[in-house]
């Protein structure tokens, strides 16, 4: 059997090869969507990489149950591993969290003086998954940005339903808030950030902790926020893309909300995109793809906090699909939107804050990656 890391290798290989060339072993021809094309490395990571001979797609929850879908996609990110060429340090959380919480924290060679903690809530729906599955994202956002990560786990669904989840990101968020210099802030500021149902956790929090008064994160970044659960569209846009699908979603958001029981997926609670008062929110980047059926969702959050005077630089990656922070280490594309991020977030932080960027004024992208 191949060892995984003469499997990356190869991986990474094949994946320099021309464009037209992965088009081909992927069967021929692009993936072509509302006027974008999907990145040709992950088109070949799709079609041939992780499609088995039966023709199951790693990652997609059709046809699988919880219980494979999480192996499955632990495996995965097993093999992608971290990026190349990057100096990071990752550790355990120290055994002091609240009630238990586990953690990785990710600590570049070279920290910022004014770069704050990002406690950074995971991949997964809140169905699947802990740390791992964002930690090559992560270590690249770390190496990138030049700040500490702590990634917190949480309690999944359906096991612990909302607000379960929720719950342990609180205590997270107060833990290191409390550590914060340990942690390796140098600046002992703090900031909040989240993919998917983990954005969901971190806009929320922000939510919360204006509301009672508490101190705010010095920025949040949201990647591909799901703030809408009960947002009807998002199941009929791009339904089949890769790796993560509308239907996917559906599954998740039914197991992490109990949708099948009658849940009220319109309460701001368990959706932060239906909160009527959003003023008094922290600095933030929101981070879409152009393949994605969250990025309504995302843009129209973005025009939000533009409207109640939040500092906010929005970014939209037209060639990636939703999912595409688990291909952090492989995949040029992902790797050229997480240093964007990075470099956003960078001057987002800092006291002269970057240029605020409406969704319907992006700012330019760095070469192949297009924005609406």
């Amino acid at each position: 059997m191949t060892s995984p890391f003469l499997r990356l290798w190869l991986l990474r290989q094949i994946l320099s090869l021309p464009s037209a060339v992965l088009r081909f072993f992927s069967g021929g021809g692009v993936v072509y969507v509302g006027g974008r094309t999907l990145d040709a490395q992950i088109q070949f990571l799709w079609r041939t990489w992780f499609t088995s001979a039966k023709q199951e797609v790693t990652f997609s929850l059709s046809g699988k149950s919880l219980e494979s879908a999480r192996e499955e996609w632990q495996q995965a990110a097993a093999l992608l591993g971290l990026p190349a060429g990057i100096k990071v340090r990752i550790e355990p959380a120290a055994g002091d969290t609240p009630g238990g919480i586990g953690g990785i924290i990710i600590k570049p060679a070279v920290i910022a003086p004014d770069a704050p903690l990002l406690v950074f809530f995971h991949q997964g729906g809140g169905i699947i998954g802990g740390p791992d599955l964002s930690k090559a994202f992560c270590a690249l956002f770390a190496h990138e940005a030049r700040c500490p990560v702590f990634l917190p786990d949480y309690r999944l669904a359906p096991a612990h339903r909302f607000p379960a989840a929720y719950d342990d990101a609180r205590l997270a968020w107060d833990w290191a808030q409390a550590h914060a210099v340990r942690l390796g802030s140098r600046s002992g500021e703090v900031a909040v950030g989240g993919v998917t149902l983990g954005a969901n956790l971190a806009a929320r929090l922000c939510l919360d902790l204006k509301r009672d008064f508490k101190p705010l994160p010095v920025a949040q970044l949201l990647v591909t926020p799901l703030l809408d659960l009960g947002d009807g569209a998002m199941k009929t846009s791009t339904e089949g893309l890769w790796p993560v699908t509308a239907d996917d979603l559906d599954q998740m958001i039914s197991h992490y909300a109990g949708a099948g029981a009658g849940a009220d997926l319109t309460d701001p609670r368990v959706s932060p995109a239906h909160e009527k008062l959003i003023i008094g929110q922290p600095r933030t980047l929101i981070a879409a793809a152009g393949l994605d059926p969250l990025a309504p969702q995302a843009e129209a959050f973005a025009k939000r906090l533009i409207a109640a005077r939040t500092k906010v630089v929005y970014r939209r990656y037209d060639s990636l699909p939703l999912g595409f922070d688990l291909l952090a280490s492989v995949v040029d594309g992902v790797r050229a939107a997480t240093r964007d991020m990075a470099q956003n977030w960078l001057e987002l932080i800092r006291l002269n804050g970057a240029e605020e960027t409406h969704p319907d004024q992006p700012r330019n992208q760095p070469r192949n990656q297009d924005v609406a």
